[in-house]
C-alpha cells in the first residue's frame, strides 16, 4: 500500500486574506504555491513533484517515499543536476517565493473570481 505526504505551509499572508472563507480561493492558492515551489521539489523522474493531490489549503504529495524525501531522510539532492533541490521544499522556496504567492493572491482578489 502506498503512502503519500502532504505539505502544510505556514506562510504568514496577510490578515485579510486569512479571513477569506472560499474553497476555490484557497485551491487557487494551493495550486499557486505549488507552482512556485516545484524548482525546490527533488526531480529525478518528475513523479514526486506530478503525483499531487491539491485541495483547498493543502497539498499532498502521494508517492510512497515522499515523506522521507521531504525530510531529507537518507537522502543527498546532487546540486550539480538539480542545484535548487532540497528537503523541506516549501520552506527552501519561501524566502524568494512567498512575495509572489501573496501577489497571485491579492491578483485573484482583485480580479473579481472572488466572490464573498
Amino acid at each position: 500500500m502506498s503512502k503519500g505526504f502532504t505539505v502544510t505551509a505556514n506562510i504568514d499572508i496577510p490578515v485579510h486574506l486569512k479571513r477569506i472563507h472560499n474553497d476555490a480561493f484557497w485551491k487557487f492558492a494551493a495550486n499557486e504555491w505549488k507552482r512556485l515551489y516545484t524548482p525546490w521539489v527533488p526531480y529525478r523522474t518528475g513523479t514526486l513533484s506530478q503525483q499531487t493531490t491539491i485541495t483547498p489549503g493543502e497539498i499532498s504529495h502521494t508517492v510512497p517515499y515522499a515523506y522521507k524525501t521531504y525530510n531529507g531522510i537518507g537522502m543527498h539532492f546532487r546540486k550539480n543536476k538539480h542545484p535548487l533541490a532540497s528537503a523541506e521544499w516549501d520552506k527552501a522556496a519561501e524566502p524568494s517565493q512567498k512575495g509572489k504567492l501573496i501577489d497571485a493572491m491579492q491578483n485573484y482578489v482583485d480580479s473579481g473570481r472572488l466572490k464573498l
